[in-house]
């Protein structure tokens, strides 16, 4: 099966105010970042290359596995409301309804939020703010990782009972694992929770790996 390749991005340079070059992504060294810097974003465009890499994996995606893919600006009306920062939206369905969709959320951070089974949200970057230092490729290998563990089966999804619902997930990969515990928030109403209990139940929450397409 054909191996998925990062596009080739050219090398990026920015400056500061006095024109010396940013070296993002070392800038703190042991002491750490100044409190200034949190919750400040300077020169976002550095994250630009994460829209090319997410537009190569649709297309990987489309091309190798039996998956629906559609973009539209109706898919906005969708987007929950913390992410109205979107610029576009694609949704990727699988043919078979065991496997986990994806939904990719390009952001004018510029960045990209990934959503995928049911409740699962992921962001690339994680973090954008001067002081978290996040450089585009460290973000864009989060982004390819979340993305080809969905699609090898690794991704299993829990939603417990009772009046203060736990909702979890697992991310697993041959070559390590990534998971993420935490309580629903405000965000996640009651019907999305029974929403999501009624989707898991028949595959107990474990989602199946994405067929290939059929030549």
């Amino acid at each position: 099966m054909e191996q998925y390749v990062r596009p080739t991005i050219a090398p990026q340079e920015f400056r500061d105010a006095e024109g010396r070059v940013i070296p993002y992504g070392e800038r703190w060294g042991m002491n750490g970042a100044p409190d200034h810097t949190y919750s400040v974003l300077t020169h976002p465009e550095r994250f630009r290359p994460l829209h090319e890499v997410a537009r190569a994996l649709i297309a990987y995606l489309e091309r190798i596995y039996d998956v629906a893919v559609s973009e539209s600006p109706s898919h906005l009306a969708d987007v929950p409301e913390r992410f109205l920062d979107a610029t576009t939206v694609v949704r990727l369905i699988p043919a078979n309804p065991r496997c986990a969709p994806i939904t990719i959320i390009f952001t004018d951070l510029p960045g990209i939020t990934l959503l995928a089974g049911v409740l699962v949200v992921e962001y690339a970057p994680s973090c954008g703010c001067d002081a978290c230092d996040q450089v585009w490729d460290s973000a864009a290998d989060d982004l390819e990782w979340l993305v080809m563990a969905v699609i090898e089966g690794g991704l299993t999804e829990h939603v417990s009972r009772g009046p203060r619902p736990t909702v979890s997930h697992r991310l697993e990969r041959p070559d390590g694992h990534w998971g993420r515990t935490g309580r629903a928030d405000s965000t996640i109403t009651p019907q999305q929770l029974a929403k999501a209990r009624a989707r898991l139940a028949p595959i107990d929450g474990a989602w199946a790996a994405w067929s290939p397409r059929v030549p």
